[in-house]
């Protein structure tokens, strides 16, 4: 697999036409509208590790340049990908002085929906399973207000926010989601977003492959906030009907990133801060970044994220997420390619942490 030619990316989302139209201009959330500008939160100062002692695990109370919150579900085959995750290690790619700058958990549901022939009883015996998981890794999230108890296209990711930036326990630089068959490739995601400014507002992610009748959004398998948006996310007055709101995803996210508080530099009143009455095509293209009246950079990273081995996304020497692991087997090809093509170019598959954060490491 080659690395997509760099002139196709500006051009890949202008040859995708949808036939079927446009859908109506999303509605304005005022509650979140109304909330604190993302670009007003003061970003979290970075420490040496400090470790609260738990009951059953130790949790560092250090904020993260990264959490990486990969969403599961209570179900069996989840929990066997969730098994395989950790068995992989992810975070080998980390040096162990960094590794408290990084966080990775599972975030799921709770099993009260019904599933198969024993419906009830296979859900209560499940929770039996993840209870046992928890006490020995300590690194599921359990949301615990979503719809049906388990359901990602009624608002699981906005309820996954307001934990983070509620009652997370910990403050990040960098807040990103991926789906359980997608791989992050660490050691060239971590430079990617330190090389970005995290003070500013920013939602970024892929377009590539998004369903074109849609406003613009990026797609699901991997996307991500700076910490100013989460926070803005996690304290808005936004009743759960709205944020429970079925809709698809990674769709809703887009639209959802439309509401966010106007800048402090912005013109409220200017007809660019109104979505129009009618389907409107520019709502469908790349919006400015930064947005005239969020602030709101929107980084579009192509085809550094896609389905792995397609000939449109780039291989291991630019790519910081694959996608469409459906199987186990795939899931570690995957990964072995990943650090055998660093092996190949006699580099070590690890992130290399940049001399200003000696200052933080673990001693």
């Amino acid at each position: 697999m080659y690395e997509s030619p760099k002139w196709t990316h500006s051009i890949i989302n202008k040859i995708m036409y949808n036939p079927a139209g446009l859908l109506e201009p999303p509605p304005v959330i005022p509650g979140l509208r109304s909330s604190p500008w993302a670009g007003s939160w003061k970003i979290p100062k970075l420490t040496s590790p400090k470790e609260k002692k738990g009951i059953l695990h130790s949790q560092f109370t250090s904020p993260a340049i990264l959490m990486i919150h990969i969403l599961s579900t209570p179900f069996t085959s989840s929990r066997h990908r969730r098994y395989l995750i950790r068995e992989l290690n992810l975070l080998e790619s980390i040096p162990n002085e960094y590794r408290h700058l990084i966080e990775l958990k599972f975030v799921l549901g709770i099993s009260n929906t019904k599933e198969g022939e024993n419906g009830w009883l296979e859900s209560r015996e499940e929770e039996i399973e993840i209870s046992k998981e928890n006490k020995m890794f300590g690194d599921l999230i359990r949301l615990k207000l979503l719809e049906n108890g388990e359901n990602m296209n009624n608002g699981k990711s906005w309820e996954w926010l307001r934990y983070v930036g509620r009652e997370g326990g910990r403050e990040a630089w960098w807040v990103i989601k991926c789906d359980d068959d997608t791989l992050p490739l660490l050691p060239n995601l971590l430079p990617l977003l330190l090389s970005l400014d995290p003070s500013k507002p920013t939602y970024l992610g892929t377009s590539l492959g998004r369903w074109t009748g849609y406003h613009y959004y990026f797609q699901g398998m991997m996307y991500g906030f700076s910490w100013g948006v989460v926070k803005t996310m996690a304290v808005a007055d936004v009743p759960s009907s709205t944020r429970n709101y079925n809709w698809d995803e990674d769709a809703r996210m887009g639209e959802i990133m439309l509401s966010l508080p106007f800048s402090p530099k912005s013109n409220p009143t200017s007809k660019i801060c109104s979505p129009p009455a009618v389907p409107d095509r520019k709502w469908s293209l790349p919006p400015s970044s930064p947005n005239l009246c969020t602030g709101l950079v929107s980084l579009d990273l192509g085809p550094k994220i896609g389905a792995w081995k397609h000939y449109l996304i780039d291989d291991e020497r630019a790519a910081v997420a694959w996608h469409e692991l459906k199987n186990p087997d795939e899931y570690i090809e995957a990964y072995h390619q990943a650090k055998n093509g660093f092996e190949r170019r006699r580099k070590e598959y690890t992130w290399v942490a940049p001399k200003v954060f000696k200052s933080v490491a673990e001693i």
